[in-house]
């Protein structure tokens, strides 16, 4: 039975936004940045502006900058795209749900790519909320416009919820991750320990993602209005040794 509500999910980032950067570390970037790169080289995307959807402090708008793009961002979490826009002053970020937001025209017309990566579409935690996030996206971009974004799926749920605690330590906080889950639903409770002078502050986050699969998401993109163009695989080996299928990329676009 699901016992959680996306509400859980909108006061997370608060504690955690001005850490994001160091805790989520940047070995996935570089492959992100070539997979956009290889979607707008296939589908002949015009450089214009990309919308990037639950944008965080603005790490995959920085790859998006690099390809030429001029970005937009959306998130729920002001303190995130307060981060974001003190990162990229000259860009356009803004805080609103992802599950309802509207642009301006003038942002609107200049949009050709939108993205939306590490998950962050996992946060809507039921085919309601994650309808009412496409048919956002959709409202808010011109025709013809392509829409990358992933997922992570069941398998990766379901062995992210046997991870062992863990810890990182910094110069300034130090964190503990403790998993947790059961079916669809991964969990994740963060005790951050922010120093501050000969002490720390403990502040304290629960982040629930819920899986998607490839049947899950298609009929809602095909509701949405989409035409669903790919979807790519990827999969990783995880600690227990098996190689599962983790991620899948979803290229979609507005007729």
């Amino acid at each position: 039975m699901n016992n959680h509500s996306t509400n859980e999910n909108a006061v997370t980032y608060r504690a955690l936004a001005h850490f994001y950067d160091t805790m989520m570390g940047g070995n996935k970037y570089p492959g992100w940045k070539n997979l956009i790169a290889s979607v707008v080289k296939q589908y002949h995307v015009a450089t214009g502006t990309c919308l990037d959807v639950a944008c965080g402090t603005g790490n995959i708008s920085k790859l998006a900058l690099e390809l030429g793009f001029r970005v937009v961002g959306v998130d729920m979490s002001k303190e995130m795209v307060s981060v974001a826009q003190t990162k990229f002053p000259n860009e356009t970020f803004i805080a609103s749900d992802i599950r309802d937001f509207t642009l301006g025209q003038e942002a609107t017309s200049g949009i050709t790519l939108a993205v939306s990566f590490y998950d962050s579409l996992n946060y809507l935690l039921s085919d309601e909320d994650m309808l009412k996030a496409l048919e956002a996206v959709y409202r808010n971009v011109a025709s013809g416009t392509i829409f990358l974004f992933d997922m992570n799926t069941l398998d990766h749920v379901q062995a992210a919820q046997k991870y062992a605690p863990r810890v990182q330590v910094e110069p300034d906080f130090y964190s503990v991750y403790r998993f947790s889950g059961e079916g669809r639903f991964w969990v994740l409770d963060m005790d951050i320990f922010v120093k501050e002078g000969a002490m720390y502050r403990l502040a304290q986050e629960r982040h629930v993602e819920r899986s998607y699969d490839r049947d899950d998401i298609v009929p809602l993109v095909k509701k949405a209005g989409f035409e669903l163009l790919e979807v790519k695989e990827e999969y990783k080996v995880y600690p227990d040794g098996v190689n599962r299928l983790s991620r899948l990329y979803f290229i979609v676009r507005k007729p």
